[in-house]
């Protein structure tokens, strides 16, 4: 869930979405640029005990420009409060597109709720919430870290350095990816608390998430006996791995306790195997699907269209196409596409598809982006027609904004659902260009202030935890006065 932290200043709304992962608290805020994720991974130090490392991925979104945002963290609960912190992070102009920066806080065992605040500017700032468990050290282990090889040149910053480690976090937005021809999974974790005179035997595995048939990587690391602390720094080749979403699994395992686990830790990742492109060289091109594809710009724009109903590792391949300017690779790709998800007629379903793209660039394309890669056209390519819609072109408070409600949501690259909602809104209020602010569909940008997000040009509250559900309509608005149940507050 999101909510607001307690400092009390005038709301101005941004992107948000929550995703929460196996490694902790887990939050993405999206404002324009860049995208900020956050982790939160509980440690405990013999000297100085329990405390959390409070990770921030920043990616850029298109521009080089450098960027940065001022941070509040405050760890606390009904009874008190652990630990709080300001912080600047930036991120330079130019390369990397992503980079982490961290920030250490003390906190005791127990339920805490992380509460940070992002200010982009005085008036423009955005607020998360989560809630984190910090467990006692008997016989345990840490959450997994996933890291990448630090370059010699980096700075090694104080929460990067751990027992003659450098533990480089690998930076995520959302589930972590791990990409590249030659690539290294790199993972740290801890272990505490073995009962004195007693061994211990740390376990890894690698498990496919969708297919079982896959053969399972695994490893293990002795640990001695007694050891109050633990540090683990393990790595895995996966240049063979196929592209796919996997599950990596640690136990410890306790001497004369050899029935069951003494902890059980994981963390999900996403794999793309570009070397998988290259099977395509093998597939047996047919000249029709050169005329039904087309050449040149036309191709282009018949492949790229083709993400809204890729799954995410086709999206990565269609990336590594286009920046490769072989056309005879994306016509194979168009083929295959189509005749593996098509098996009866792929010939039809891509001229039926194509309909539908050419229908969704007229409807919400623009001269400066294609109707497929707007947030209305993807969703509507991605899903089909909403079952009921609610458009507000003209508001006496608030942005043009449009309500789609889909009884059921069956798509290939996502899981079944029903009764679905997706918020767009015209910030702009010229042109036909909306956002998606908020929907309560999985892998979609939740905001449960949406409705001030609409409204914040008249909307001002000195309680920044409204979400502006309960309130009655403010200035002439019709926000809560719609056709959805509960006035679209899923």
């Amino acid at each position: 869930m999101i909510h607001s932290i307690m400092d009390k200043q005038p709301y101005r709304s941004l992107k948000l979405s929550i995703l929460l992962l196996m490694s902790g608290l887990s939050a993405l805020s999206q404002s324009i640029s860049p995208q900020i994720a956050v982790q939160a991974l509980p440690y405990w130090h013999p000297e100085i005990g329990h405390y959390v490392d409070v990770l921030f991925s920043m990616q850029r979104e298109g521009s080089l420009e450098s960027h940065s945002t001022d941070i509040s963290l405050v760890i606390h609960r009904k009874d008190g409060m652990a630990s709080m912190d300001r912080i600047n992070i930036s991120l330079p102009p130019g390369e990397p597109s992503t980079f982490v920066q961290g920030v250490r806080l003390p906190a005791d065992t127990g339920l805490w709720t992380v509460s940070i605040a992002f200010e982009h500017s005085p008036d423009l700032w955005d607020s998360l919430q989560g809630q984190i468990h910090i467990a006692d050290i008997q016989a345990s282990i840490s959450k997994i870290l996933l890291t990448e090889e630090a370059l010699v040149s980096a700075t090694v910053l104080p929460w990067m350095a751990r027992y003659g480690f450098t533990t480089q976090p690998l930076p995520q937005i959302g589930e972590a990816w791990i990409t590249g021809d030659s690539a290294t999974l790199r993972f740290y974790t801890e272990t505490y608390g073995l009962p004195q005179g007693k061994r211990g035997l740390l376990s890894y595995e690698l498990q496919s998430t969708s297919n079982e048939n896959l053969g399972i990587y695994n490893g293990q690391v002795m640990i001695p006996a007694g050891q109050v602390l633990q540090p683990n720094m393990q790595s895995m080749d996966i240049s063979a791995l196929p592209s796919g979403h996997y599950n990596l699994v640690m136990k410890l395992w306790v001497e004369g306790n050899d029935s069951a686990a003494s902890d059980i830790t994981s963390i999900t990742f996403n794999r793309y195997n570009p070397q998988e492109l290259e099977s395509l060289s093998t597939t047996s091109l047919m000249p029709h699907w050169v005329a039904l594809l087309g050449t040149g710009d036309s191709l282009d724009f018949n492949i790229s269209s083709l993400y809204p109903i890729a799954t995410s590792n086709q999206r990565r391949q269609l990336d590594h196409l286009l920046e490769s300017g072989n056309d005879t690779l994306k016509w194979r790709f168009g083929q295959r596409y189509w005749q593996e998800n098509h098996l009866s007629n792929p010939e039809a379903a891509c001229k039926s598809y194509q309909a539908i793209v050419a229908e969704v660039e007229r409807t919400y394309g623009s001269r400066a982006i294609h109707g497929f890669l707007t947030d209305r056209g993807r969703i509507f390519l991605q899903y089909g027609t909403p079952t009921l819609t609610e458009k507000r072109p003209f508001e006496n408070d608030g942005y043009p904004y449009e309500i789609w409600q889909y009884n059921q949501l069956e798509a290939s690259n996502a899981p079944y659902q029903i009764n679905k909602l997706f918020v767009f809104v015209n910030n702009s209020t010229v042109g036909r260009n909306y956002d998606l602010i908020h929907s309560n569909a999985i892998g979609e940008m939740q905001n449960p202030k949406w409705r001030i997000a609409i409204q914040k040009r008249s909307y001002i509250t000195d309680d920044i935890d409204q979400t502006g559900s309960s309130d009655g309509e403010k200035f002439g608005s019709r926000i809560n006065n719609n056709i959805f149940f509960n006035s679209g507050g899923g």
